[in-house]
């Protein structure tokens, strides 16, 4: 809390900044992305953290589900999604009805024509529930729980970001005919800064539009919440890349930094439709089967539309992951998605990064430099928490951190040569350097 002359206490007065500590931070964040990856207490702290502020925000409960390696997917209690196939076959429907699931209003504009929201009425369990999916699986029908995307291995290192030096104010203001980048996340800083970062970005309080990230969600303490500025954080990087291009930011990620697939897909949709040339996705996770997310499916499906009816590209970019080993993570791992992996800041393969055959680019993801938001961070999340002020800077590590800089030097390269999306994705992965399981090495951003 601040005093009355607004010092501060020492618990939360701003300290000097000190590069030493800077530097042992960031590190700090790389062995705790490791050590999350391995270590299943600190995913089910997570998982916990997550759950409980995802409930205050959303009054909506999450479950985990225990997959055959022994580890847990977050999904939608008492949710499934099929789709509009599966629904309508007499069969299938049937079986549905039987096992206790009626048809839920889904309020997803986009979508809502390709899947189905089922809910269960007697509350059986989500392990139940994995059950029923399994069954229309051997049937050959398309159904899966409501998974939660941005838990599991993208989750942030709980140690959070370190603070950082300002950095120059940006060089160039957003011109009306520039690409636009939309950042699907969660959200933006209600604060408009004074420097100049990211202060032509719109922001919405109410409605469907609604985009500014509460920070502060559960147990209203006063202190930064799991993930918050991570959404603010992603689109100063996009800004630092392509500093004339409009970037819009679009909430799909709610309590505690996550959101069910249908948020997300909702968004994906919302932002292709409002004109968005590049959408990035600094979230996902792998998914119950391995298998593709039905509503991201979906959306995908209309994005595609929207490229049609409109005669224009649309490119959607994704980060990889931060589980150190080859398992798909979804939404990066869709044919139609760039998956970007990560680079230490020697611009070595990141041994933290999720990799495989299924990315396709890399970037530096640790020590990445970039605008954050005011606040103090919290001791639950970190032994050496940050005061961050007024017009903070800081560093963070993970994949997350790496998408944007693709998805902005996209942006970029349209607009320097007069070129849709796709031709300047083309052009940047040309310019990388191959490497095995991490797609095209890129230099755009240094870390630290």
């Amino acid at each position: 809390m601040s005093t009355s002359d607004g010092t501060g206490t020492d618990a939360t007065r701003p300290r000097p900044y000190d590069p030493g500590r800077e530097r042992a931070k960031v590190r700090q964040q790389v062995t705790e992305l490791v050590r999350t990856a391995r270590e299943p207490a600190l995913r089910r702290q997570a998982a916990r953290s997550v759950t409980e502020r995802y409930r205050a925000r959303c009054d909506r409960r999450l479950e985990p589900v225990r997959e055959r390696d022994g580890r847990d997917v977050l999904v939608a209690a008492d949710q499934l999604i099929v789709t509009r196939h599966t629904w309508e076959n007499r069969g299938a429907r049937a079986y549905l009805e039987a096992r206790g699931l009626e048809r839920a209003e889904l309020d997803a504009p986009g979508i809502d024509d390709k899947v189905v929201l089922l809910r269960a009425t007697d509350g059986c369990s989500a392990a139940d529930l994995d059950d029923t999916v399994a069954e229309l699986r051997l049937r050959g029908f398309a159904a899966s729980q409501n998974q939660v995307l941005p838990c599991g291995p993208i989750m942030k290192n709980l140690g959070g970001p370190a603070l950082a030096e300002a950095l120059p104010r940006p060089r160039r203001r957003p011109g009306q005919d520039a690409p636009q980048v939309a950042v699907v996340d969660t959200g933006i800083d209600e604060r408009v800064r004074r420097d100049g970062w990211l202060a032509h970005v719109p922001r919405h309080a109410d409605g469907r539009d609604a985009n500014l990230d509460p920070l502060d969600v559960e147990p209203g303490d006063g202190l930064l919440d799991l993930c918050a500025g991570h959404g603010t954080f992603v689109a100063g990087v996009v800004a630092q890349v392509a500093p004339a291009a409009r970037i819009t930011v679009h909430r799909a990620l709610l309590g505690g930094g996550v959101g069910t697939e249908i948020d997300v897909a909702t968004a994906i949709v919302r932002a292709a439709e409002q004109g968005a040339d590049v959408i990035n996705l600094s979230l996902g996770a792998s998914t119950l089967y391995d298998q593709p997310s039905l509503a991201v499916e979906a959306a995908l499906e209309r994005v595609e539309e929207i490229e049609r009816e409109e005669h224009r590209e649309i490119l959607l970019v994704a980060s990889a992951g931060n589980a150190g080993d080859t398992r798909p993570v979804w939404p990066a791992a869709f044919r139609q998605v760039v998956a970007v992996a990560a680079l230490t800041a020697e611009h070595r393969p990141a041994p933290w990064s999720s990799h495989g055959f299924w990315v396709d680019c890399s970037a530096v993801g640790e020590g990445v430099h970039a605008p954050f938001v005011e606040g103090q961070e919290s001791y639950e999340f970190t032994a050496d928490p940050d005061h961050f002020p007024t017009d903070a800077f800081a560093r963070w590590s993970g994949t997350s951190f790496a998408a944007p800089q693709v998805a902005g030097r996209v942006a970029a390269l349209m607009q320097e040569h007069g070129i849709g999306a796709h031709a300047a994705y083309a052009r940047l992965r040309a310019s990388g350097t191959p490497l095995p399981d991490y797609g095209r090495a890129l230099r755009i951003l240094p870390g630290l």
